[in-house]
């Protein structure tokens, strides 16, 4: 029987884990606020905290223009990048690749479980492991086909969010009348439960306001994270990160394209969180709308940018940190998620940080995973979590040692490789 092994050395694409690197602190970004503070319980109910200073009230519009809903299609797009290039050389080995690919996934649905379960109720895990299943399908269509089915998928996705505007207005208003009530309690309770020390107690009202609720609303970013998947393995069809200088004159267009729709969308979103413009009882779906709808156009923005910025010497050096951190994804996103429940729930520290303390925070952990990275990578060609899920997966692969950023490193193509 053949064995399928992790690619060679001279396969790794550095663009790819550069891009990781980036999507995954970005993702923290969003992720902390949720982590360290209340906002999860606002955002909920579509509203924004009262009484905030005007350096939280800063940093809160940065990470929602720049970084919500921003960071998470990058990595889904990659994933699908992953997905091609996994499968087609699971086939070149005379692989089964439909049993090996199903298999790989059920390991990281369990792993996203876990980390949901113990650590973060935001886990991301759990759904790149359904939709990549949903992605077998597609493995033998026709190029067209699967470009046709993305770009269908996301439109579908914008028009489902338009649904929410069909709702009265009067209705709307009775709702963010009770809306906030009901999130200033979830975050009294939140704040108790988090500083209490007892990890019983937390772990209770987590799985009853954190995972519970999760569960049942995360379904609507499936079509986007599902349809940005597909564009990604169209990517990998087509070998864009092969052939990146061949598609550098599309990939200008399409970066203008993307630009110009952003521009507007975040103008417009600056404005109504700033008081410019009112919008009434809507102001929560809009925002919400251009959030998580529209910023999938920044989303390609900064895709597309940096695929382009990184065909300069200059920034290959710059950004070089970012690709030992991509090269350990799985590691790196679980990390950020144990560092902060020792921070915020070990040590009580939940609610206490303002917004501009929790960035600096965030600052600190990348520095560290940066470092413990670039160690890590120095000695070995997989990441902790990367090789268990390895060896879960190929039953025989042993960490091998010696390896240096002179001589290569282990393959690891987005989380679905």
């Amino acid at each position: 029987m053949i064995k399928l092994l992790p690619a060679a050395n001279s396969e790794r694409l550095s663009t790819i884990d550069v891009l990781r690197g980036l999507a995954v602190f970005g993702i923290f970004f969003v992720n902390v606020l949720y982590m360290s503070t209340t906002a999860i319980f606002f955002e909920r109910n579509s509203i924004v905290p009262q009484g905030e200073s005007a350096i939280d009230r800063g940093v809160r519009l940065v990470i929602e223009v720049f970084f919500t809903g921003k960071c998470y299609p990058l990595l889904a797009f990659l994933f699908g990048v992953g997905f091609c290039l996994l499968l087609n050389r699971a086939e070149q080995k005379g692989i089964r690749v439909y049993r090996f690919f199903l298999k790989r996934m059920f390991i990281l649905f369990v792993i996203g479980a876990v980390h949901m379960l113990l650590l973060y109720g935001g886990d991301v895990l759990r759904t790149y492991a359904l939709l990549g299943c949903l992605l077998l399908p597609f493995y033998r269509r026709r190029q067209r086909t699967v470009l046709k089915w993305a770009v269908g998928v996301l439109l579908v996705f914008l028009l489902m969010f338009s649904f929410s505007f069909i709702q009265p207005e009067s209705v709307l208003k009775d709702d963010n009348a009770s809306a906030y009530s009901t999130a200033e309690q979830g975050a009294a309770e939140a704040t108790e439960a988090y500083r209490s020390g007892n990890y019983g107690e937390w772990f209770n009202f987590h799985l009853r306001e954190d995972v519970l609720p999760a569960l049942t609303s995360e379904q609507i970013t499936y079509p986007s994270t599902f349809g940005l998947m597909l564009l990604g393995f169209y990517a990998g069809r087509v070998q864009l990160f092969q052939r990146i200088r061949e598609f550098m004159p599309l990939l200008r267009k399409l970066r203008l394209w993307s630009g110009i729709v952003s521009l507007p969308v975040g103008s417009v979103l600056t404005m109504i969180r700033l008081g410019a413009i009112h919008a009434g009882a809507y102001e929560g779906i809009i925002c919400q709308y251009l959030i998580y709808g529209f910023g999938i156009f920044l989303s390609f923005y900064y895709l597309l940018s940096m695929i382009l910025l990184l065909q300069k010497p200059v920034a290959q050096k710059v950004l070089r940190p970012f690709q030992f951190v991509g090269r350990m994804t799985l590691t790196n996103y679980l990390l950020q998620s144990v560092i902060s429940f020792v921070v915020f729930v070990g040590f009580g520290l939940y609610g206490k940080f303002d917004l501009l303390q929790v960035a600096g925070y965030c600052f600190a952990v990348f520095a560290v995973e940066i470092g413990l990275s670039r160690l890590w990578m120095s000695r070995f060609r997989f990441g902790p979590l990367e090789w268990v899920w390895r060896r879960l997966t190929y039953g025989t692969l042993k960490q091998p040692a010696g390896w240096s950023a002179r001589n290569g490193s282990g393959h690891d193509h987005g989380s679905a490789s």
